[in-house]
């Protein structure tokens, strides 16, 4: 039973040595000599090691506890030594096999992981080496009993786009209604791929004002956005928001009481996960900023539910029709169009990254802001500018007849 001890305790002590090395230390072993050497390579696979040093202490364990059973029984069928010296023997051995080859080893082995792990490293690999035969059934026994205790089971694969649209096509026979279903399943797609500087609200087209709010301005100018905005004593950060639209008319006078705070997000974040932290925080407006933490623009949760349920009309989150076809390739279209979108209706690619919208496509091409008659080229398209004023600007889109001419 003592010889034993000592193969369990240096089990153990192995265990909690290696698997108490850190990164540094595992870095030292092959330093270490012959023994560090050994003791890295078997850390190159630990599950095979853990299993390999378990499986030794769970058959040294069961075979110290059967000789004590035996002796125990001896001793208690001894007419010299009767049933109290047996329970006596138990408990002693029991003690010092958890004392001994427990929690003394190893409680010296994270004292000094390095050198124990070296000093250990040979007997431990001869340990290893005798036992690997068997150790693909004991893995298979072990998997199959972690699935019997604690199933794992993995999550399904998520839904194909494919397949949603096949569920919408056998799932309904009225046309109008499997239209209505397929632009909504559109602009959820859309929205996992815009970033929400696309569909924001410039600054300049916010309604805001500082607090406190005054009533009588909100009357007097009612957004059609349907927000307010609410700013801090700078006028350079929105604070809170108050949902006009939804208020009573003598619930007006008293608009502090439904301020509801804002959350802040980068330009470049989707539109998905904008709003999956609104509803998770329960708020109706996000803030745009951009990496240096400035007002870009805001973003409400009625925008980005509009922009996916609504017609697929290229209209701005208020309504306001923001490509007009003309004639044939020949547009009219808001500044504030995103490019993405105005690509998508051109049925053109464009690869250039960190611009928006239109607006910002003209001014980087002319490294300026847009002034009326600056122009811009899209593969196959001239961008001119035709009215640039405070509230906003407007493009004239038609085909590029100067590439026409020289192919």
């Amino acid at each position: 039973m003592g010889v034993l001890i000592m193969f369990s305790a240096l089990f153990s002590g192995s265990e909690a040595a290696m698997f108490s090395l850190t990164q540094r230390n595992r870095k030292s072993l092959a330093r270490g000599g012959v023994g560090g050497r050994v003791a890295a390579r078997m850390l190159q696979d630990p599950e095979h090691l853990l299993s390999a040093v378990l499986f030794w202490n769970l058959l040294i364990n069961m075979t110290y506890f059967a000789i004590a059973a035996i002796v125990g029984a001896r001793l208690e069928n001894d007419q010299s030594a009767g049933r109290t010296v047996a329970v006596a023997f138990t408990i002693v051995s029991l003690l010092s096999i958890i004392f001994f080859s427990e929690m003394l080893p190893k409680s010296v082995a994270v004292l000094a992981p390095l050198r124990i792990s070296i000093m250990l490293g040979p007997p431990l690999s001869l340990a290893v080496g005798m036992v690997s035969p068997v150790m693909p059934l004991v893995n298979a026994v072990n998997q199959a009993a972690s699935r019997l205790v604690w199933p794992s089971f993995k999550p399904e694969p998520e839904i194909d786009l494919a397949d949603i649209e096949r569920a919408i096509n056998l799932g309904t026979d009225d046309a109008a209604l499997l239209q209505r279903e397929r632009m909504a399943l559109q602009g959820l797609v859309e929205i996992a791929e815009t970033r929400v500087g696309e569909l924001m609200r410039p600054r300049n087209k916010l309604w805001m004002c500082n607090d406190p709010v005054e009533s009588g301005q909100v009357l007097a100018t009612m957004p059609a956005s349907g927000y307010l905005m609410v700013t801090d004593p700078t006028g350079e950060m929105i604070t809170h928001s108050v949902g006009v639209r939804t208020l009573r008319p003598s619930q007006l006078d008293d608009l502090a009481s439904f301020c509801e705070p804002v959350i802040y997000v980068p330009w470049s974040a989707r539109v998905s996960q904008v709003l999956d932290q609104l509803n998770d925080e329960h708020r109706s407006v996000a803030v745009v900023v951009n990496e240096f933490g400035e007002l870009l623009g805001a973003v409400s949760i009625d925008g980005i539910m509009r922009s996916i349920l609504a017609p697929r009309q290229q209209e701005d989150p208020f309504g306001e029709v923001v490509i007009q076809e003309i004639a044939e390739n020949h547009f009219r279209v808001s500044g504030l169009v995103s490019v993405r979108a105005l690509t998508k209706r051109l049925g053109i690619d464009l690869t250039e990254e960190g611009i928006n919208t239109v607006a910002g496509y003209i001014q980087r091409n002319n490294e300026r802001l847009p002034r009326v008659g600056d122009t811009a080229r899209l593969p196959g398209y001239l961008l001119t500018v035709l009215e640039a004023e405070d509230d906003g600007i407007w493009i004239d889109i038609v085909q590029d007849q100067w590439k026409e001419d020289l192919s």
